[in-house]
């Protein structure tokens, strides 16, 4: 598995094996073994490498025994520091709940510790686990940084980026993102969030960084490899099958594989967007790349060679069937379609939309989530954009997400915006549902910097105005969500 964390060398110490193990001449186990050590003997480590092997003195022979076998004898506690920022969890997983976010040199005191796995420790008036490979033996706390500070104003310390990550408006995936920092950045940390989030600054700009991803050592622990996609499979906005679907990635796309975590899923970035898919789907080889049927969609161009200056065969529907040949490298897929073979981009490739649900705006109101990105279709049209809903009231009040999500909303009406409603399908997770939209932004906006001063009304069944007067509308919205039912794929 590949992890974020930097490698560290701790003090030279004794340890004590938790099993019998052989001491061999070298850092392998391919060398011969010089002895064997029983379990609980204590060894003296000269040079320890959590991650591999440590080099000991048992008796008088000197050799190499694999970390995982040793383990620091603590009689009631012992000071160790942070070697990086480093979350404190609430157990020893890396899926469990984040008490707290320290920074490197901070000072922990440490009650249970195992060189290969995960501490046990006490920092802040906090009680949790923290993994051992970011910490180290020694010290008094007099250098020790501050866990959490109460004014932002003040840096508390500078760390770097453990790889490219999103500076975000507010601590969470689902807020804006003001830039994307290039791994090795360095910024300067005003607060560590129990959240597991840090507030920061960069070149005077103030948002928010997961702590997870900021280090001492910064670019030097951002280790990543490229693999391929086991036939299709959703990119999720989190590492859970609950969590919204980012895109849908074709069988073969190539990915970079940011971190494999321990609960079966792997955060992964593909064409500059971060998300998750699940580890065992994603492998060297790839497969079911060639012969399998995706649907298109959006309503796409279909090109007789790999980019947008070949020239357009035709232009296919959204949810059209094709025949995958081949995913290529640089973002598109060669495929046919009705016997004969072109180019879509890849991005544009999915499973499609299978069924179309109509549903009550009672419980759309508990499906329908605030703050992430839903997948809009507009039927006549086949072009298809995100938006985000704020408010769920009588419907749900939605922003265009980018300014190339309101370019292709307007696209749909010719650039001409009007009150008059559209049928649209809005995929939320595994689900799509017929529902209309209309197109004059209006009133406030939840979303800065996509190109729009206002908000759509996005109906389902049953949903109303806000005012009396506007019986009209609320019935062309129905009439629009029954042509999109009416005009489902089948």
């Amino acid at each position: 598995m590949l992890s974020l964390a930097p490698t560290t060398t701790a003090s030279a110490g004794t340890f004590r094996t938790t099993d019998s193990v052989r001491l061999r001449s070298e850092a392998s186990t391919e060398a011969n073994v010089v002895t064997v050590v029983q379990a609980g003997a204590n060894v003296e480590v000269l040079d320890h490498n959590p991650a591999g092997w440590s080099s000991v003195k048992v008796g008088n022979s000197t050799g190499f025994i694999r970390s995982d076998f040793l383990k620091f004898p603590i009689s009631g506690t012992a000071t160790f520091r942070t070697t990086s920022g480093v979350n404190v969890r609430s157990s020893a997983s890396t899926t469990s709940n984040v008490l707290s976010t320290v920074i490197a040199g901070t000072s922990v005191e440490v009650s249970e510790h195992d060189p290969a796995g995960w501490s046990k420790v006490s920092v802040g008036g906090k009680s949790g686990y923290i993994r051992s490979d970011f910490l180290t033996r020694g010290g008094d706390g007099s250098a020790a940084h501050t866990t959490v500070v109460a004014s932002a104003s003040t840096a508390v310390g500078t760390l770097r980026t453990k790889g490219s990550v999103n500076l975000r408006a507010g601590a969470s995936t689902d807020d804006r993102i003001l830039r994307t920092l290039s791994a090795g950045t360095s910024v300067e940390v005003l607060e560590n969030q129990a959240s597991g989030w840090s507030k920061v600054r960069h070149n005077g700009t103030d948002g928010f960084i997961r702590s997870d991803l900021l280090s001492d050592s910064g670019a030097a622990a951002a280790t990543s490899t490229t693999l391929k996609t086991n036939g299709t499979v959703n990119l999720r906005s989190g590492p859970s099958t609950n969590n919204s679907i980012v895109r849908t990635l074709t069988p073969g796309t190539s990915v970079e594989v940011l971190e494999n975590q321990s609960n079966g899923w792997s955060r992964v970035r593909q064409n500059g967007t971060d998300g998750f898919i699940r580890s065992d789907l994603i492998s060297a080889a790839g497969s079911g790349g060639t012969g399998s049927t995706l649907r298109t969609l959006t309503g796409v161009n279909f090109r007789s060679g790999p980019s947008t200056g070949h020239s357009k065969l035709k232009t296919l529907a959204v949810n059209t069937s094709v025949e995958v040949l081949e995913n290529q490298s640089n973002g598109w897929s060669r495929v046919r379609h009705d016997g004969t073979e072109g180019f879509i981009k890849t991005e544009f490739l999915g499973t499609g939309i299978r069924a179309v649900e109509v549903i009550e705006w009672s419980d759309a109101k508990r499906v329908i989530p605030r703050g992430r990105d839903l997948r809009v279709v507009d039927v006549r049209t086949g072009i298809a954009y995100n938006v985000r809903a704020f408010s769920l009231g009588n419907h749900a009040d939605v922003d265009p997400v980018t300014q190339s999500d309101t370019d292709a909303k307007n696209r749909t009406r010719n650039g001409v915006w009007s009150w008059t409603p559209r049928p649209v399908w809005v995929t939320v997770g595994e689900r799509t549902f017929a529902a209309a939209i209309n197109g004059m932004p209006h009133a406030g906006s939840s979303i800065s910097g996509n190109g729009l001063n206002g908000h759509f009304c996005l109906h389902f069944r049953g949903s109303t105005s806000h005012t009396s007067n506007s019986e009209s509308l609320v019935r062309n919205m129905q009439n629009a969500i029954t042509e999109a039912y009416d005009k489902r794929p089948h």
